[in-house]
């Protein structure tokens, strides 16, 4: 029986998509790596406003990494659905290093707002592809 291993992050790309180069792997074999941020504000003990920011690394198989990398930029919201995973590698010291990092099964996003407001002509010669995207409605990638 398989244990429930799923998550959901939301947050702010940190950095453009990067295809990850895989020349070991089976041919068709594409990944793509982004790292997002995500934010969890409270109150401390002091009675004082505090953030906890978490960075992650997601990973982006096939045609869902495709269309991220089509898609996707620095200081969009994203929301990523999918499984943890733990990544080891050995440093270019020779030390074991270990991290845990998201693998997609579901993405969406939503373009950052200009500051002001936009000319409404613009944004939708800008989101004349996509009609929810001109709604303000994320955009849904998937990958079976």
């Amino acid at each position: 029986m398989n244990h429930l291993n799923n998550s959901l992050l939301e947050g702010i790309l940190v950095a453009d998509p990067k295809r990850i180069d895989l020349s070991d792997a089976p041919d068709g074999c594409r990944l793509v790596k982004f790292d997002m941020a995500s934010d969890r504000y409270y109150v401390d003990r002091g009675g004082k406003k505090a953030v906890e920011t978490l960075f992650i690394a997601v990973q982006c198989w096939g045609s869902l990494g495709d269309r991220c990398i089509e898609k996707m930029s620095k200081g969009m919201t994203a929301r990523v659905v999918g499984r943890l995973r733990l990544c080891r590698w050995q440093s270019s010291d020779g030390e074991s290093r270990k991290s845990i990092e998201l693998v997609a099964d579901h993405v969406e996003f939503r373009r950052p707002r200009s500051k002001g407001r936009p000319d409404p002509a613009l944004e939708i010669l800008e989101n004349a592809e996509d009609e929810r995207e001109r709604m303000g409605e994320p955009e849904v990638l998937y990958t079976f």
